[in-house]
This record gives structure tokens, C-alpha cells and sequence, in this order.
């Protein structure tokens, strides 16, 4: 008989030491996994913001990002490009435009105020790096976060390296608050650009500075989404159909590591609470005009009323008119 009845290597727990609870205010930035796991605090009514800079991928512009918004730096208007008539930065996402050069500037200016006042009392930074291959303008010599489809011949690009990446957040590390609890994770998503060979590479060098980081600041902890993906998860089944991107069922599987890890036991009741709130409201009756039915929703607005931890206004808008269109 095989030892390894279950065919399959797994990750061991995570186990966090500052948990997260209703009270805590978070910050999640980085690569598209970042928006994944914002998105799911979101939805359990946690108090978070999410890559307000857009989708970032490499460390540098992360952390760069964050040091300008907090040290009140100019923006740089060097960077800022005009395609079609939108005008866009080259150190935030696509989504942040605007028809005019002073339009973007100033949403830009609203940006960096927010992150900075929010930083300032932030509990949980939480930070996922996608790449470790940058894109150098070549005209201004600057690392950029996002080359908004510019021809490929204006950029240089090249693979960081370990001094550049541990200098640049520790700039950053100096200027955030001491109580701040800072969680970093390299994206499970490969980078196929150039090939998977240079995106192991990459990959490996993000670790091993992850490594470096968490073993330097007390304050900076681990979270191993990369190996649940590539290690644990071995198989397409887990992917999108780009073969890339992890499925709804991988990344429900990647977020319970996260959750069971990362949430207090007094915040667990509530959760479940609003978990079962969550799917009461989505689910779909035959028939959702039965008193059975009816009494369903009832019994999920008392549910969502026992709930002290957050406003529930919202949720019990949501179940009343559920109940007035099961009654019509």
C-alpha cells in the first residue's frame, strides 16, 4: 500500500500572528490576484481598498506608488501620455485617465491623498508581487507600471535584482506606520511574455525576497498563495481556459488558506453568519413565491440583524426586496 493515499502534495496551514477582524482597515495592492482577495474581503463587509493605483505588477512600481502617496512627492508629469485623445500615467493602470492632462492630474492628486490618509491608519497591508521583469521608458530612464500599449521599441526591459528590490521597500518600510501589519505573497499567475522559463526566473527572485523581507521586519509575514497554486493544485482542472489564471474553484480553495488563517475566532461567528446571509440571498427557488420560501427570507434577515459588527442597511435593503417580490 502507497503511504500518500491521497495522490497529492498539499501545503501545510498558515497561521498569522495579527489577525484581521471587522475593526481592521486593510489595504491590498499589487498584481490582478490582489483585486481577487481584496474582492472576497469586500464582499464579507470587510473595511478594505483595493489597488486604488490600478493593477500593478512589478515590486518597484508597488512600492514606489506607496512612497510618492505618502511622501507628497509631484507627480511626475514627464510620464503622462496622450493616446487618442485620453490621456494616462505611466506609473498607474489604464483605468486611471481622463480626457484632459489637468483632469488626470487632478484625480491623480485625489489618489495619492486618499492612500496616504489611509495608510496613515492602516492595520493590514497586504501585497501581492506579479513579476519581477520591469519596462524602462527609454526617453525619461524610468521604471514604468504600466506601458499602455506603447510600441514595445520606446521600452528597455530587464530583470530586477535583489539589492534594487530589498532598497526600495525598505524606503518604503521606514515611512509606514509602526503598528502596521504587512502580509506579501508572489501572484500564482504565470507571466507568459516571455516564456516559462523567464517566468520561473522571475518567480524564484520574488520569493527569495519575500524571504529576505520576512526575515528582516517582525512586521512581515508570508502567504504562500504561489506553492498552494503551483504545488498544490497541479492540474488544468484549477485553471481559466487561458490556462493561466486560476479558476472560481482554485481561488475559493486559495482563500480559505487565507481566511483560516488570517481571521479572528471572535470574528469567525460573524463570518459564518454572513457567509450563510450571502448565500440565502443568491440562492434561486423554483418558486420564490411560496410561503416556504418567504419564511426562508425571514429567517435571513433575522440572521443579518443579530449582526453587530458592521452596518447591515445594505444587506437588509437587499432580503426586504427580496420579500416584496415574493409576495407579489
Amino acid at each position: 500500500m502507497m503511504h500518500n493515499e491521497t495522490f497529492r502534495t498539499s501545503v501545510e496551514p498558515v497561521f498569522f500572528e495579527n489577525k484581521i477582524n471587522y475593526s481592521s482597515k486593510l489595504f491590498s495592492i499589487g498584481s490582478c490576484f490582489s483585486q481577487n482577495i481584496g474582492n472576497r474581503l469586500a464582499d464579507y463587509r470587510f473595511n478594505i481598498t483595493t489597488n486604488p493605483f490600478g493593477t500593478l505588477y512589478n515590486p518597484i512600481s508597488i512600492f514606489e506608488n506607496i512612497t510618492n502617496s505618502i511622501e507628497e512627492k509631484p507627480i511626475d508629469s514627464n510620464k503622462i501620455i496622450a493616446i487618442d485623445g485620453i490621456y494616462k500615467h505611466f506609473d498607474f493602470h489604464s483605468d486611471i485617465s481622463s480626457v484632459s492632462e489637468a483632469g488626470l492630474l487632478n484625480d491623480i492628486t485625489s489618489i495619492t491623498s486618499s492612500v496616504r490618509n489611509q495608510l496613515a491608519d492602516c492595520s493590514h497591508l497586504l501585497i501581492t508581487l506579479g513579476t519581477a521583469f520591469v519596462f524602462e521608458k527609454k526617453d525619461i530612464n524610468s521604471i514604468v507600471g504600466n506601458c499602455h500599449k506603447v510600441p514595445a521599441k520606446e521600452f528597455n526591459q530587464r530583470l530586477l535584482d535583489l539589492e534594487e528590490l530589498l532598497s526600495s521597500f525598505d524606503s518604503l518600510h521606514r515611512l509606514l506606520p509602526q503598528k502596521i501589519n504587512i502580509i506579501i505573497t508572489v501572484s500564482p499567475i504565470r507571466h507568459f511574455r516571455n516564456g516559462l522559463v523567464d517566468n520561473n526566473l522571475s518567480k524564484s527572485l520574488l520569493r527569495y525576497f519575500t524571504h529576505q523581507i520576512c526575515n528582516k521586519y517582525a512586521n512581515v509575514e508570508y502567504f504562500p498563495s504561489f506553492e498552494i497554486m503551483i504545488d498544490d493544485l497541479r492540474d488544468y482542472r484549477f485553471y481559466t481556459e487561458d490556462m493561466v489564471h486560476p479558476s472560481t474553484l482554485a481561488i475559493d480553495y486559495i482563500w480559505s488558506y487565507f481566511k483560516n488563517g488570517m481571521i479572528d475566532t471572535k470574528t469567525e461567528d460573524t463570518f459564518k453568519k454572513l457567509d450563510k446571509v450571502r448565500k440565502g440571498i443568491a440562492h434561486r427557488p423554483f418558486n420564490p413565491k411560496t410561503p416556504a420560501h418567504q419564511k426562508f427570507l425571514n429567517k435571513l434577515k433575522q440572521i443579518t440583524l443579530s449582526i453587530k459588527d458592521f452596518k447591515t442597511e445594505a444587506l437588509i435593503t437587499e432580503i426586504d426586496e427580496l420579500l416584496v417580490r415574493s409576495q407579489l
